[in-house]
């Protein structure tokens, strides 16, 4: 649910910090109030935000107002993935999802985190692609012919070899073992 681009806006950039009406939200969001309106609804209906005041206005207008239940929400690795589906997905996507699958291993990034370890690992995927292109190319047809499993443990090693030698990954790398790192450690001190 948390997912969806509107529904994240409206409760981690609108309704953790203060009680809003759906016109509020609409005009800060530059969305039509319908269309907030049916996100506040299956917000409301999933316990994540609660109506937290009924006001009348002079004119007779009932405003409502909504607050998010909790400043960080924590969501089972089933509801997240369930986001996804097995068709081809685009690459910001296949990060978000490795993103989420790191909760099965226990690593929870928190919400405030979540747009900075994307960042990384974003930077990390585009220049995988990037390398690849070296060789994994159309026109390389003697790399095209190879047998499906020859060429994918060819472009695994070769990848590997370029990425080794590439300084802007390395040092990205670096920023995702150091993030990754923090998280293991919470885990590990937790465990004691």
């Amino acid at each position: 649910l948390l997912l969806d681009g509107t529904r994240k806006d409206i409760v981690f950039k609108f309704l953790v910090n203060q009680p809003m009406t759906v016109k509020q939200l609409s005009v800060a969001m530059k969305k039509k109030p319908g269309t907030v309106l049916h996100h506040v609804q299956k917000l409301k209906s999933a316990g994540i935000i609660d109506l937290v005041e009924t006001r009348e206005t002079p004119r007779g207008i009932v405003e409502r107002y909504y607050r998010a239940v909790a400043r960080e929400f924590r969501l089972g690795i089933s509801e997240r993935m369930s986001s996804y589906d097995e068709a081809p997905v685009a690459s910001k996507d296949q990060v978000m999802a490795a993103l989420l699958g790191l909760s099965t291993l226990g690593i929870h990034i928190t919400e405030s985190e979540i747009d900075h370890a994307r960042s990384i690992l974003q930077r990390l995927v585009d220049r995988e692609a990037e390398v690849s292109k070296v060789y994994d190319s159309p026109g390389n047809h003697a790399f095209q012919s190879l047998p499906p499993s020859t060429r994918s443990d060819v472009s695994y090693r070769m990848s590997q070899f370029l990425l080794s030698q590439d300084a802007t990954y390395k040092r990205t790398l670096s920023e995702w073992h150091d993030l990754i790192s923090r998280y293991l450690r919470k885990i590990e001190s937790e465990a004691v």
